[in-house]
């Protein structure tokens, strides 16, 4: 997918350091996760289809400035569709506002949407996204123990679509 000279796409094996150093800003406690542990996760995310890391870089330069990362958890034993998570969503702070967000949620949502079976796709929101995401055209539901995180869903077995 490309926006306005962004580009946003499946992440590669050679964006390992990239995507380490913005989980890092994303969550400084990341850095505790040894090198060698986070290259052997995000390797195996891109071998597996149940997992869906895109990455977002400005056209033409190689820094990133944001990544997603999704997973599908499969259908249970008495379900006819899949449930997904959504873990991350980060967009370097100096470049929010420009619509990478956005972009990368929607190769999110196309990636959940191309799933064998519906997906039910929820993800959770820090106090700071929340206006983020309704503007997505979502809802927030502060039932739960957590209320200042809410929780947010895409439900693709009703046609659900973003705003």
């Amino acid at each position: 997918m490309t926006l306005e000279g962004l580009v946003v796409r499946a992440a590669r094996p050679e964006d390992a350091a990239e995507v380490r150093r913005l989980s890092i800003s994303f969550t400084p406690s990341a850095q505790e996760v040894p090198p060698e542990a986070f290259q052997s996760r995000f390797t195996a995310f891109l071998a597996d289809t149940s997992w869906c890391l895109p990455v977002a870089q400005p056209q033409g330069r190689g820094r990133l400035i944001g990544y997603g990362l999704a997973q599908d958890f499969g259908a249970g034993l008495r379900a006819t569709f899949t449930t997904g998570r959504v873990h991350d969503l980060f967009v370097d702070p100096d470049t929010r506002l420009g619509g990478t967000g956005r972009a990368l949620m929607n190769f999110i949502f196309d990636w959940s949407r191309a799933r064998p079976q519906p997906m039910i796709l929820d993800w959770q929101a820090s106090p700071s996204a929340i206006g983020f995401y309704e503007a997505l055209g979502f809802e927030a539901d502060r039932v739960g123990d957590f209320p200042e995180y809410p929780g947010f869903t895409l439900d693709h077995r009703v046609g659900q679509r973003m705003r």
